[in-house]
């Protein structure tokens, strides 16, 4: 038995752990969204075909809170019916719709940018460095135009909920629900550096430089902190993002995510792709007339941190059909909860005992906890646990489910999903095969 590296990274690929374990093959151990999970690899160099540096995790997309804690977006609509547009967007840009402008307000490097035609005349309203805008405006050249029709989703008033996006179809796990870039990009220092009421004449340029119509759309957003009206629908509903480099860290608001309520145990999953795009996916199947959802919170968490931070962050106790369980049956998916992440754990230490039970055992605890949303990381550690007790069949299937979980949660072409492919290919021929034995 030869010694085996180990690495634990963080989401920013930062190495957190150096160990070493036996085996004659280069385990990494990846930090991300889901939890700690094993990417391997033949040596330390091929890392499934990449270069010898730990992957990247996907960005994450935590949002701005004045309190500064990471924490996801909260429903922020308006108690008002606007209904879904069929004409959301179009291919052709009419040719009187400005280019990007601007530059010439800023608060030391950081100047207001703005496009009409941005996104096939969407928009964007801009707040960062001359560097930046020009990564934007490269992306803007890859970007692919969407086009809503007939969107499968209505907007209409929830029951003490305000407003809500309600399917109008039957929809299927892996279904598409939305593609929005955001109407405003803030770099993160200039929220976080400078005083507030050095900010607000250059937000509120900011949002008068969209589109009537996403400036609408902004603007009906709600705010749950009161204050400047722009800045506190920012502070409630932005998403954070990272344009890559030394200086990407941005906040964005994407104003048509605000019409997907809360729960804890959401319907529809969502992930901010290359291309600045924020994507949403259905996870299990919804029916005609039913709520879509996404969760602001981390579905791992007890009820009882998951209610305090919701208290802290946006001045509500979440009232999902999870949170308002019974107590008894709270505590036992509280239970549950304990039980995924003691197993998961064990799942992802190579010296740890494991047996295909305790696999099966955490893949039931993520159906009865309903954790459609956050799946890929079990699919992925049961896949290669399975392999290293020697169950081709088992890995191969535990793989594909990976695979398309993945694309879901993370989009097309994450390094994980190379990682499966190659497992589900030729288990056998994996150097995870029997590791375990």
């Amino acid at each position: 038995m030869k010694s085996v590296q180990l690495l634990e990274v963080n989401n920013e690929g930062e190495i957190l752990r150096e160990g070493s374990s036996s085996s004659n093959n280069n385990i990494i151990m990846l930090l991300t969204n889901f939890g700690l999970y094993f990417i391997l690899a033949p040596d330390p160099a091929a890392c499934a075909g990449r270069p010898s540096q730990a992957p990247s995790a996907p960005s994450p997309t935590c949002p701005w809170s004045r309190h500064s804690i990471a924490l996801p977006i909260c429903n922020n609509a308006e108690h008002q019916e606007i209904p879904a547009r069929d004409d959301d967007s179009s291919d052709e840009v009419s040719p009187s719709l400005p280019d990007w402008v601007g530059g010439s307000q800023c608060i030391e490097q950081f100047c207001l940018y703005s496009s009409q035609r941005f996104q096939g005349g969407r928009g964007i309203a801009v707040i960062s460095t001359a560097a930046n805008v020009e990564i934007l405006k490269a992306l803007e050249t890859a970007q692919h135009v969407s086009s809503e029709k007939s969107p499968p989703y209505v907007i209409t008033e929830v029951a003490n909920k305000g407003l809500g996006m309600i399917a109008n179809q039957t929809l299927r796990r892996g279904d598409s629900i939305l593609s929005k870039t955001p109407a405003i990009l803030i770099h993160r220092d200039f929220l976080e550096l400078f005083p507030p009421g050095d900010q607000y004449p250059i937000l509120d340029a900011a949002i008068q430089q969209l589109p009537d119509l996403l400036r609408q759309t902004f603007l009906s957003q709600m705010g749950h902190f009161g204050g400047h009206r722009v800045s506190d629908i920012l502070a409630t509903n932005s998403f954070q993002m990272d344009l890559g480099g030394e200086h990407g860290q941005h906040y964005g608001n994407f104003p048509e995510v605000s019409r997907f309520n809360h729960d804890c145990r959401a319907n529809v999953a969502f992930h901010i792709d290359q291309n600045l795009n924020h994507v949403t996916t259905v996870v299990r199947d919804v029916s005609d007339g039913e709520e879509l959802t996404i969760s602001y919170l981390d579905p791992f968490e007890p009820r009882a941190l998951r209610q305090e931070r919701a208290q802290f962050a946006w001045g509500f106790a979440c009232s999902c059909s999870q949170c308002s369980l019974p107590d008894h049956r709270s505590a036992k998916s509280d239970d549950r909860l304990r039980r995924i992440a003691d197993i998961r754990s064990k799942l992802s230490d190579q010296k740890a005992p494991v047996t295909q039970g305790m696999i099966q055992n955490a893949l039931n605890l993520y159906k009865e906890e309903r954790l459609e949303s956050k799946i890929a990381g079990i699919y992925t550690l049961a896949a290669l646990n399975y392999n290293m007790l020697g169950n081709d069949k088992q890995a191969t299937k535990h793989a594909k489910l990976a695979i398309e979980a993945l694309s879901i949660e993370y989009g097309p072409g994450s390094p994980d999903e190379d990682s499966m492919k190659i497992l589900a290919q030729k288990p056998k021929e994996h150097f995870t095969w029997r590791l375990r034995m």
